[in-house]
């Protein structure tokens, strides 16, 4: 493809220093490397006789269909780390039951953690491929999950192995469920409100990890371990059933702005939530990539796609260190502690997840707009027109006057990490000196707080990198995540055993630190790199 900047009849009127666009026989190439099609921008302004066309908007979908689609999606993520995590109470009671030691009954949640990891692959490409759709994945992800729970309810105690299985079963059922829900948002949120929504989806995934144990203990105390799989039957069968009578196809290569109707298949049963979505006779978005398991794989081979997921991983993996070391660490400080008691601690993360969520996510959007107004008033544009195109989503207005998404994106991420490492540090030291739980609790809110904030900054960089592609990205940061954190949660035992809990999360501060230098990196190298993977993309549609 021979690149080249040409003048634009739809922009004429624009500042001369308004972000290039890269023309292609088909598809634009904005400033940021976002792929846009050459209908989107002619309909962005004039017509060729000159006429004015009102803005299309970046969705079809009304503002309440927006919210319902991520609110159902949202609910979907709930089941993976809900179904990891209501587990962890059962374990003593499982391990008499199936006369094992705790230690084989910890490889059921060791290959839990390895199929969360690894299940989003095959589904999130699946998700993001145009035969195939959001909709579908999630239907078949819920409906695993609730077979695989019958299986594990029913598992004659004498069957280690199948307890075993069936628990794999059930991590790849249930984990997809977060990588799918996050391209969902993709396809209907709007840049500059992007952040907020995808802070919204995460809630569900934020707070099952606190539930999920205070839910396990008083079904295993109360009913008997195996309550905790009908449990978990019952819930992803109703959401299933709710999700296929409601939920719609929203994958942009399909439907794309929502507008195209999907295939009969793929629709739902009351299509309520396509109310007043009209068939303009548009065409769905061309896939950008192919989308597969092999493919996801080479996506590490971008180098900013890698810090990213990196920096990602790094924080939650401190997080999880925290979660899993909680019980004998709070029984140390109040040995009077029941299970019961130690269950209801959890709430305090899922305080901190909550908080974040909606703090967070408003605050990156918030930012985005300001950034953008500044930009733009820099380059001449007034105070009035700045603003009003400070909220623009439309076609290469999206990024209109931002010289570098990821400076942008990640200008907050200092206060964020610089937070987070004095209230890790802070929380060891205060385990060590064996304070009152109060504090610990404190401490515990405003490190799921800080850990949220920065998940929601990288998800949405993400998503600004690689558009069309939130499934299988998800998918990818998912699998590091999950992979790192198994690795740090095997060995944070034997590190406290050997120097301490004040020593051993002085240790994980001090590996945010070393860590954060790869978000400046990615701020000062993320444009070059991103500006590289436009090209070679471009030259292959060439």
């Amino acid at each position: 493809m021979n690149a080249q900047h040409t003048p634009n009849p739809a922009h004429a009127e624009e500042p001369v220093d308004s972000p290039p666009i890269l023309e292609d026989d088909g598809m634009n190439i904005n400033e940021v490397g976002a792929a846009v099609e050459l209908r989107e921008q002619q309909l962005d302004g004039k017509t060729m006789n000159g006429d004015e066309l009102p803005p299309l908007p970046y969705s079809a979908f009304k503002r309440w269909q927006i919210w319902v689609i991520v609110y159902l999606t949202s609910i979907a993520a709930l089941f993976s780390p809900l179904s990891a995590n209501i587990y962890f109470p059962a374990i003593p009671v499982i391990a008499v039951a199936f006369s094992k030691p705790v230690e084989l009954i910890n490889v059921t949640v060791t290959v839990n953690m390895i199929l969360q990891g690894v299940s989003p692959m095959v589904w999130g490409s699946l998700g993001d491929w145009k035969r195939c759709g959001r909709r579908p994945i999630y239907l078949s992800c819920l409906t695993l999950l609730c077979l695989s729970c019958v299986g594990l309810a029913l598992t004659p105690t004498t069957d280690y192995w199948l307890l075993v299985l069936l628990r794999c079963v059930q991590a790849a059922g249930s984990a997809s469920s977060v990588a799918i829900s996050a391209g969902t948002i993709m396809d209907i949120a709007a840049p500059s409100e992007r952040g907020t929504m995808l802070a919204m989806g995460s809630i569900g995934a934020l707070v099952a990890p606190c539930l999920g144990p205070v839910i396990g203990g008083l079904l295993a105390g109360n009913l008997g371990w195996r309550s905790i799989f009908w449990f978990l039957c019952i819930c992803s069968g109703v959401v299933a059933l709710i999700e296929a009578i409601f939920l719609p196809e929203t994958l942009r290569s399909i439907t794309g702005d929502g507008s195209v109707p999907a295939q009969r298949w793929n629709r739902p049963l009351v299509p309520v939530l396509l109310r007043g979505v009209k068939d303009e006779g548009r065409a769905p978005e061309e896939p950008r990539g192919r989308n597969n398991p092999i493919e996801i794989l080479k996506s590490f081979r971008n180098i900013d796609l890698c810090l990213i997921l990196w920096t990602n991983a790094v924080p939650y993996s401190v997080l999880y260190g925290i979660l899993t070391t909680m019980s004998p660490t709070f029984l140390a400080v109040m040995p009077s502690l029941t299970e019961i008691d130690l269950g209801l601690c959890y709430l305090s993360i899922g305080a901190g997840g909550i908080a974040g969520a909606l703090g967070s996510g408003k605050l990156v959007d918030w930012d985005f707009r300001r950034a953008k107004a500044a930009a733009l008033r820099k380059q001449g544009v007034r105070d009035a027109d700045a603003a009003e195109k400070a909220v623009d989503t439309r076609g290469a207005g999206k990024y209109e006057g931002i010289e570098s998404i990821e400076r942008t994106r990640l200008r907050l991420s200092p206060i964020y990490w610089a937070l987070f490492v004095v209230i890790v540090v802070g929380y060891g030291w205060a385990a060590q000196q064996r304070v009152h739980i109060a504090c610990l609790l404190v401490l515990q809110f405003l490190a799921m707080f800080q850990v949220t904030a920065i998940f929601t900054v990288n998800q949405t960089l993400l998503m600004d990198l690689f558009p069309g592609r939130g499934a299988s990205v998800t998918a990818s940061n998912n699998l590091v995540r999950c992979l790192t954190g198994a690795v740090l949660v095997s060995i944070v035992d034997y590190i406290i055993n050997g120097v301490g809990v004040g020593w051993t999360f002085t240790i994980l501060g001090g590996w945010c630190v070393l860590t954060y230098p790869l978000v400046m990196l990615e701020m000062a190298w993320g444009k070059r790199w991103r500006e590289g993977r436009a090209e070679r993309e471009g030259e292959k549609r060439a």
